[in-house]
């Protein structure tokens, strides 16, 4: 199952510093890049509350959170607002299966961290791979239609090639903020390894991971497309 930290009271509690925050794009031990590079794709559901404080009508995700800059609490991180082509090549758990197989084009407005989340976003400063040996997750919003478009039918978890864009080519509007200090300033940026929101706190790592409070998974909806 994949948690998510839509995390609304926690971020209007660093809104008044969220500026003095904002450092370049490499601190923190986060690794960003552009690609094109692998990655590996589930779908959830429950996305209107994401962690970058700003949801969209159109295709989005949570991204892992070793690429989205922050921690759970702690705001946005650089990859908010970020666009990215996703397409997909295989089904780790089918590898007989051939396609057809499709690409979209997501904005990152959500995180998906490493507790709760080890098999395919526990990627850390010292293991920076998730168990598919993937260096980057997507979770792509059920909600807003990019995984009904994304996945073959019977299929909810694809591995394949992700590469960054530019937000030209993503179709969508974006919502209101939900608190002060909520940001995708990534949308407007140039691409890794220019600086959008900026990163907040520091990498994720196997000896101290963020922890998501089981109150605060209680009170959201969280799903992976297909049961293994």
């Amino acid at each position: 199952m994949i948690f998510h930290t839509s995390l609304l009271a926690l971020g209007s509690l660093i809104a008044t510093v969220h500026g003095a925050l904002i450092e370049s794009r490499a601190t923190g031990g986060y690794v960003q890049n552009p690609g094109p590079g692998t990655a590996s794709f589930t779908m959830y559901s429950g996305c209107s509350q994401p962690a970058c404080g700003v949801a969209a009508s159109g295709f989005t995700a949570a991204i892992s959170q070793l690429a989205f800059g922050s921690s759970p609490g702690l705001g946005a991180g650089d990859a908010c607002g970020r666009c990215f082509q996703l397409t997909g090549k295989s089904d780790p758990f089918s590898p007989s299966f051939t396609g057809p197989f499709k690409s979209v084009v997501v904005k990152v407005t959500d995180m998906c961290p490493v507790a709760g989340n080890q098999e395919w976003c526990g990627q850390t400063a010292t293991t920076q791979a998730n168990q598919h040996g993937m260096p980057v997750h997507f979770d792509i919003c059920q909600d807003t239609g990019g995984a009904g478009v994304f996945f073959p039918g019977g299929h909810g978890a694809l591995t394949g090639t992700f590469s960054e864009v530019s937000c030209s080519q993503w179709s969508g509007s974006d919502g209101s903020p939900l608190w002060l200090g909520a940001c995708i300033d990534g949308e407007n940026a140039p691409l890794w390894p220019s600086t959008g929101c900026g990163n907040q706190g520091s990498s994720p790592s196997t000896s101290g991971v963020s922890r998501i409070t089981q109150s605060e998974i209680r009170s959201r909806t969280w799903s992976v497309g297909t049961a293994r």
